[in-house]
């Protein structure tokens, strides 16, 4: 197990991996962010909005280029269903994330 994930997540780090799924143990992009996390955030620490999970609980909006926008069609399918969100809800979300990114962290 990664020494940083015992770090960050104390004894929670072993049900982080034992609840994560085919490939959610490999980093995301360049960071050293597992998947994993985003799922374990989204049942886990009462995630509200998606700028909630992406800027404060994981953190990826700030180390991955333009807010990890590119990586959005992964992250949806990692956290709608454990945010419990519909279509219409992500869409919502994924606007309301877009314009805080854009006006408060875009250079």
């Amino acid at each position: 197990m990664q020494v940083r994930l015992i770090g960050r997540y104390g004894r929670n780090a072993i049900h982080l991996i034992d609840n994560a799924r085919y490939a959610e143990l490999a980093p995301i992009s360049f960071s050293p962010t597992l998947w994993a996390e985003l799922r374990w955030a989204a049942r886990s620490e009462s995630v509200v909005h998606l700028d909630d999970l992406l800027l404060r609980r994981i953190r990826l909006g700030l180390l991955l280029p333009s807010g990890g926008l590119s990586e959005m069609e992964k992250i949806r399918t990692i956290v709608q269903d454990e945010l419990n969100w519909n279509d219409t809800k992500w869409e919502e979300e994924l606007e309301r994330y877009k314009k805080i990114w854009n006006t408060c962290y875009h250079l």
